[in-house]
């Protein structure tokens, strides 16, 4: 599908201005009067404007570089994710321009309209949650979307993914297979988008086994070590001790096995714990911990080539592409 992009006329017709004051708005807006800037501000949202930074000083249309939004650099799977997207890239001569949105939707509004002023040839999002802005700015700037590591109800274009809820269901059901009758599912208080939708696949195991839903929300994303420490240290004080721990992260269930270690508590027959993504520590760890297993690396092979046919004008047969997850049973259930 192409697009015809908006251009600074377009928005000045729209607030009936000279394209000389929407310049000023642009590069002195101290020049502008209040009234007319937030006009001018407003039109630009509606319309989906996203100011040219680099007209004038390419040769080419061709930016050769793809703008990637993750929620944080320094978490395993994202980490894994990136790298591999950036060498597939790199082998079609495209660079990678990253920035890290912290789990917030308006970060991300406000990277995608300083990313996309450079003109990127493509869009690499995490997860499908966005504003209604974003969704705006994206549509209008008919370049190649790819939202990764979720499978959204509403993709804006392109998807490379697995279902978070099926992760959390899977877990579960596999600690109470294992005899597990009260599980206790640990997560940040908010943000974490597949992180919540884990927590609903958890849910709707425990109501299909008619067991008790019991949720500790701690601290907020980034996922820390610290907050497995306190994930125990608060179902201890339970009137009645369960027997189970599912964490959103491998980080936090680390964290929970150190503050069981600390307590003398054995795992698992004290206290069993599970995370999710499956870190280099996590296998080696003692006792190792049990674990969902998806391929980060493979995410960002499928989103680059995904992305490569499109850029190439290749066509793409299927634009949600799934990758699968699997449950790694160890020690610690």
């Amino acid at each position: 599908m192409s697009y015809d992009p908006i251009k600074m006329k377009d928005v000045a017709d729209r607030v009936e201005v000279s394209l000389m004051t929407i310049s000023r708005a642009l590069n002195t807006p101290e020049k502008v009067s209040k009234l007319t800037l937030n006009k001018i501000k407003e039109a630009m949202v509606d319309l989906g404007y996203v100011p040219n930074l680099v007209a004038g000083t390419l040769s080419s249309k061709k930016s050769r570089f793809v703008g990637a939004l993750v929620p944080y650099l320094n978490s395993s799977p994202f980490t894994d994710t990136i790298r591999s997207l950036a060498n597939h890239l790199r082998k079609h001569r495209y660079q990678l321009l990253i920035g890290s949105t912290n789990y917030s939707v308006h970060e991300e509004e406000s990277l995608l309209m300083s990313i996309l002023g450079h003109r990127p040839e493509a869009i690499v999002l995490t997860g499908g949650l966005h504003s209604s802005n974003s969704r705006n700015i994206l549509n209008q700037a008919g370049i190649p979307v790819v939202e990764m590591w979720d499978l959204p109800n509403k993709p804006i274009d392109l998807v490379v993914g697995y279902s978070n809820h099926d992760c959390g269901y899977q877990i579960t059901k596999t600690m109470i297979q294992r005899g597990y009758t009260s599980i206790v599912y640990a997560i940040t208080s908010s943000n974490d988008d597949r992180g919540e939708k884990r927590l609903q696949g958890y849910i709707s195991a425990l109501e299909e086994f008619g067991l008790p839903i019991l949720v500790e929300r701690i601290g907020n994303p980034p996922v820390k070590m610290e907050q497995g420490i306190r994930a125990i240290s608060n179902i201890l004080a339970y009137e009645q001790k369960p027997d189970a721990l599912i964490c959103v992260s491998d980080t936090m269930a680390i964290g929970s096995i150190f503050e069981c270690q600390r307590r003398k508590m054995n795992i698992p027959k004290d206290m069993a714990i599970a995370g999710f993504g499956d870190f280099e520590i996590s296998s080696n760890i003692v006792p190792s911990l049990t674990t969902v297993r998806v391929s980060g690396e493979e995410i960002g092979l499928k989103t680059a080539k995904l992305l490569v046919k499109r850029l190439q004008n290749e066509p793409v047969k299927n634009s949600i592409l799934k990758v699968n997850s699997t449950i790694i049973e160890r020690e610690t259930i």
